[in-house]
């Protein structure tokens, strides 16, 4: 155990590194007899680490240690998403230390920020510890203490400071880095943050990291102090931490009042194998399931068990599967990866102010050659008046959408298919998705939009909801963003991790609310298919993650509309089906699941995806008068998991153990499909159709 016995012995966490390159804080840690013998290396989680060599820890007299690949031991899955300069912001990793280097009584821990790359000014560390040779922690949860946001209080708290503090918010003039000749920038802080600064309110940050990144942009510390005097005196909620990934999904979420949501289940949700949630998937009441705490892995066995608790309702299409209470592996990106790291405004010019896109926002500018009679109404005007009690917000999705696709029309003019991309491009570029996408929160935010579900899209829709699909808008390829060194982050391991997180990120806010149309509002077979694009790049399996994309693709149509609706009712061959769990290409993926739970999967869902394909009778998907032209086929190398005619598999779902009556059951579904699709000669645009 360690010596600390008081609040005031114990050690304050988090650890936040600011100011100059070169600059080191530090903790002191009292070590009982005995103790210091026995520890071998330094375990550390630390948030904001963005690149090799930005930080460095000494512990005593010992050399500086930098924080690289190469020196520390990084855990899965963070590993295999790229470590340090990967795709997640915080990261556990461990540091070996030379022999003799702790020492009985007090040692010194330092952390030291080394240099900036003209974006990164900080980091933090979340926790450390002394390790033992069997990897042990020395230290107890007894020798921290958390900093609590609850006590902090504005640096100048006088009214006076206070209205400084928002003058400079909303108009100091900026310099792009604290690089030596860094040039000023239009942006202004209201416009790379929230246009009021509620996120950093929201997310807490504190008055140092403020203070930071105010000098960090050119600003005087006291300019910095009035920012975050400002900051701390609004009286907005403040739930959030700058390492919570905000929307992380987890168990209780939908407990916490709809002002939390943003601030997302926290870190401790994020687990360290996918196979994890599947107790969560099984039965959202997975803690019960399992008996285990939060992030505790669950081993065969109670995998095995699980396959005995799985029904065709877990994938039922009429059903909705809540997937902001299903925890994943996968570290979705924290607040600072929702900023832009260039505004539109110096990305582009003129050409950025004088736009629909631009005007759509705020209507503070307009596109040139249009009055502001005949301009759309902006965002915010809208979003204003649905406030009042005489006005409904039916109109927000389609003025979202008006957006999204002007911001499509914008970027296409400096975008062009087959182009040379390159890293500045791709800042300015996805830049401009992040500035779309973080405005998008502030105004969710700031008119209270989340909690309006019902209100906006009807009875089906989620109770807490997005109505708009600007996080999978962010996609790097939803710009043609190519993946390598060019691509988000310089490789392609990350930019189809943020490929991943922003879709998953739609996928938790916003999953269609029973509404889908032709490929709106989620590209369901295009989603999916990234999974195995990611998988290339990461090795790391994520089946559970993966079933809960399925069931909610199966779910995305509204359960009163039947196949006559091509556009939004049931169609089965335009979306995902069963064939995804036999599939050879997806082999990989599903392979570490126990035979048992595999197969219980596997009939499941082609049991649930048989019953709705039976509620109508086959005239109804192949009616007299033809099929409309489809306006879309999935991409041939999805052929396997949508669009075919799945009856042509049933004996591989015989080999994969699916019961004889149920395969049964599908060939004579399908006999009696391709009969009458044959009898009324259709071609090409029917699910009998070869790929």
């Amino acid at each position: 155990m360690g010596s600390a016995r008081t609040t005031a012995d114990r050690i304050l966490l988090p650890v936040e590194i600011l100011g100059a390159e070169g600059k080191a804080t530090s903790r002191t840690i009292t070590l009982q007899d005995g103790q210091a013998e026995s520890a071998r290396s330094l375990w550390l989680q630390v948030h904001g680490l963005r690149y090799a060599d930005q930080a460095s820890v000494q512990v005593n007299s010992s050399a500086w240690m930098p924080l690289n690949n190469s020196t520390v031991s990084i855990p899965e899955p963070a590993r295999s998403f790229g470590g340090i300069g990967g795709g997640f912001s915080t990261l556990v990793m461990t540091l070996s230390l030379p022999n003799a280097t702790v020492v009985p009584g007090a040692n010194t821990v330092r952390f030291r920020f080394n240099q900036t790359d003209g974006i990164v000014s900080a980091y933090r560390v979340l926790a450390f510890n002394f390790l033992t040779s069997d990897g042990s922690k020395i230290l107890t949860p007894n020798d921290f203490v958390q900093d609590a946001p609850e006590t902090w209080a504005p640096p100048l708290p006088d009214a006076a400071s206070i209205r400084a503090g928002r003058e400079l918010w909303e108009t100091a003039s900026l310099a792009a880095n604290s690089l030596p000749n860094s040039p000023r920038i239009q942006a202004r802080c209201a416009d790379c943050h929230a246009r009021d600064g509620r996120d950093l309110k929201y997310f807490n940050f504190s008055n140092g990291s403020i203070v930071d990144r105010s000098r960090f942009h050119g600003l005087s510390t006291l300019q910095g102090e009035q920012i975050a005097s400002y900051i701390r005196n609004l009286p907005l909620p403040s739930p959030g931490r700058p390492w919570n990934p905000p929307y992380q999904p987890g168990p209780g979420l939908d407990e916490q009042p709809v002002s939390s949501w943003a601030a997302g289940a926290g870190l401790s949700w994020v687990l360290d194998r996918d196979m994890d949630a599947l107790p969560y998937l099984i039965n959202q009441q997975g803690a019960r399931v399992n008996g285990d705490a939060a992030n505790s892995p669950v081993n065969f066995s109670t995998l095995r068990e699980l396959a005995g608790k799985i029904t065709p309702d877990l994938f039922r299409p009429d059903g909705n599967l809540n997937p902001r209470e299903i925890p994943i592996a996968l570290q979705l990106p924290d607040w600072s990866g929702w900023l832009p790291r260039v505004h539109p405004k110096d990305a582009w010019g003129p050409d950025f102010a004088q736009s629909e896109f631009a005007a759509l926002y705020d209507g503070e500018t307009q596109p040139e050659g249009k009055s502001k009679r005949t301009a759309k109404q902006p965002l915010r005007t809208l979003l204003a008046a649905t406030q009042s009690s005489d006005r409904n917000a039916h109109p927000v999705p389609a003025a979202f959408d008006d957006w999204t696709q002007a911001r499509r029309a914008f970027l296409k003019r400096f975008v062009k298919p087959k182009m040379e991309w390159s890293p500045a491009l791709t800042d300015k570029v996805y830049s401009t998705q992040l500035w779309q996408l973080m405005k998008t929160w502030e105004m969710m935010q700031e008119f209270g939009l989340e909690g309006r579900g019902r209100e906006i899209f009807g009875s089906l829709a989620d109770s807490r909801t997005w109505c708009n699909t600007i996080p999978a808008e962010t996609a790097p390829s939803s710009a043609l963003i190519p993946d390598g060194a060019a691509g988000v982050g310089g490789s392609a391991l990350t930019n189809e991790y943020f490929m991943a997180a922003w879709y998953e990120l739609q996928i938790v806010l916003n999953s269609g609310n029973h509404q889908h149309r032709d490929r709106a509002p989620v590209d369901w077979v295009y989603v999916i298919g990234r999974f195995n694009d990611l998988h290339a790049q990461t090795h790391q399996p994520e089946p559970a993650r993966l079933l809960v994309a399925v069931t909610k693709a199966l779910q995305s149509t509204d359960p009163r509309l039947g196949p006559g609706d091509y556009r939004q009712g049931w169609r089965p061959e335009q979306n995902i089906d069963p064939r995804i769990l036999i599939s050879p290409v997806w082999e990989p993926i599903f392979k570490p699941l126990p035979v048992e739970l595999r197969r219980a999967l596997t009939a499941s869902l082609l049991a649930a995806w048989m019953d709705k394909n039976l509620q109508y009778p086959v005239a109804k998907y192949l009616p007299m008068g033809g099929l409309p032209a489809r306006p879309y086929a999935p991409p041939q190398a999805y052929g396997d998991i949508s669009g075919g005619s799945v009856w042509e598999a049933a004996q591989q779902f015989r080999d994969a153990g699916v019961p004889a009556e149920l395969a049964r059951r599908l060939q004579q579904w399908g006999i009696a499909y391709s009969d009458r699709a044959a009898r009324l000669q259709y071609a090409g645009n029917s699910a009998s159709s070869k790929r």
